[in-house]
């Protein structure tokens, strides 16, 4: 630096301390933030830490279970559940999530209230049909507990997204009714190591499995290398809402055992079965632990994370065989319109829906024999087969086939016209259910 003037040097002394001026009120602006988040950390340790006052009052009747105490509250408290279904299953597991103080509580699911789901969806009402569920049910839970985080995912899991959301909780409770989503929720708890809480209902029955526990605990593809050929969902076979509440609750309770540390998970090496007619109520049957042959934690395993985020592993190919019945030529197809038309003439129209279905509501003059018995199954009556056969043969007239879809009906037509050589089958598209939308408003749906 060269010789300065006075003027010059003055100039440069007052920067430099405009500099320092600034730097100062840097430090302490960066001194301010660094003690607020010192408060911050310090303040959600407290809250992970201790209960408040209105929390003693909340949960003291849970408290003073010995198998709970605080030290479990406490755990609870700190514990983040993520719950994937919040319809039948999911519904109550939620309601006693929630009312037992877990910190976080995740929803996932992309369906909307619809009036079939009231029976046995006891967060929602009729207020809510068309509202999205996750929406619907954080609403209604956080009016009952507002202690909680609730987290929404108004989304499907998919590969592409179930290890981001599972990731940030500590147990799962897989509440969902498809075969694809169990394997992937199996799949992606197992390798995130997060302990699975899986129940399902079906009509009269229930079950329950706790997995990713302990190390000899199962995973679902220990114990399910491969999906059935065929799962009947509720919406086909039915079910009866106190059922499947049964297996809901008994998820949360399972959650509260595994979170709060305090109790042995029962479930770990067993199943629990509900029946809620037939039989014993309750039954308790022992399951094979892990299994070293498992291809997604076994000593060889195949399946990683990369695997199944990447879509390198099928699971649409695993779960979801197309949907099981066959295509038709749309020459052997009607649409229900035509058939409306169609029936002022002789014809014969078949139902092939179960007896149970049929006895809800049926056509005039429809014949009911059950997919099932055509197909040799379920006590088949050979003589009312073959009456259909003649009749439609000898008298030369159409057999019009429906059902509740216009899925059973397809497979029902292939047999007909293949196995019984009536060329004038025709499967009715889109069976009753598009018969009460494209033709008449007051035939029920159900």
């Amino acid at each position: 630096m060269g010789r300065m003037s006075r003027s010059e040097l003055n100039a440069e002394i007052a920067r430099l301390k405009k500099r320092i001026a600034e730097l100062e009120n840097d430090i302490a602006e960066l001194d301010s933030r660094a003690r607020e988040t010192e408060t911050e950390t310090e303040t959600e340790t407290e809250t992970e830490t201790e209960l408040g006052l209105e929390e003693y009052v909340r949960y003291g009747r849970q408290m003073l279970v010995p198998e709970i105490g605080k030290p479990g509250q406490l755990a609870l408290k700190k514990t983040k559940v993520l719950v994937v279904g919040a319809g039948g299953l999911g519904c109550p597991a939620l309601t006693y999530l929630s009312g037992a103080g877990f910190g976080t509580i995740g929803i996932v699911d992309d369906d909307t209230v619809s009036l079939s789901n009231l029976p046995r969806q006891t967060l929602y009402s009729t207020s809510s049909i068309g509202m999205l569920k996750v929406d619907v049910a954080v609403e209604v839970l956080r009016s009952r507990n507002e202690n909680v985080k609730y987290v929404c995912y108004p989304v499907a899991v998919r590969p592409d997204n179930v290890f981001d959301i599972v990731r940030q909780y500590d147990i799962v409770l897989d509440c969902t009714d498809t075969a694809m989503t169990r394997y992937l929720l199996g799949d992606a708890t197992r390798l995130l190591s997060k302990p699975l809480i899986s129940a399902s209902a079906l009509r009269t029955e229930a079950q329950l499995m706790v997995l990713n526990v302990g190390p000899d605990g199962p995973c679902y593809r220990c114990l399910f290398p491969n999906p059935p050929q065929h799962v009947d969902a509720c919406s086909d076979a039915g079910i009866i809402g106190p059922v499947v509440a049964v297996a809901g609750t008994l998820q949360a309770l399972e959650a509260i055992k595994v979170a709060s540390g305090q109790i042995p998970t029962s479930q770990q090496q067993t199943m629990t079965l509900f029946s809620g007619i037939y039989g014993r109520a309750w039954r308790s049957v022992r399951i094979r632990g892990w299994q070293k042959t498992c291809i997604v934690c076994g000593d060889r395993a195949t399946v990683s994370e990369c695997d199944i985020t990447s879509g390198k592993y099928d699971y649409s190919g695993l779960c979801g065989i197309p949907d099981g019945y066959p295509d038709i030529d749309a020459s052997h197809s009607i649409s229900v319109k035509e058939l409306e038309r169609r029936i002022k003439s002789p014809h014969v129209l078949l139902d092939v829906r179960d007896r149970t279905q049929y006895g809800i509501c049926n056509l005039p003059g429809s014949i009911n024999v059950p997919l099932s018995e055509l197909l040799g199954y379920d006590n088949p009556d050979p003589a009312a087969l073959s009456r259909i056969v003649d009749q439609v043969k000898a008298e030369a007239v159409p057999l019009f086939v429906i059902c509740r879809f216009g899925n059973d009906s397809r497979t029902a037509v292939q047999l007909l016209r293949s196995s019984y050589q009536i060329g004038s089958a025709f499967d009715v598209t889109g069976g009753l259910d598009m018969w009460t939308e494209h033709v008449d408003s007051r035939f029920p749906r159900y």
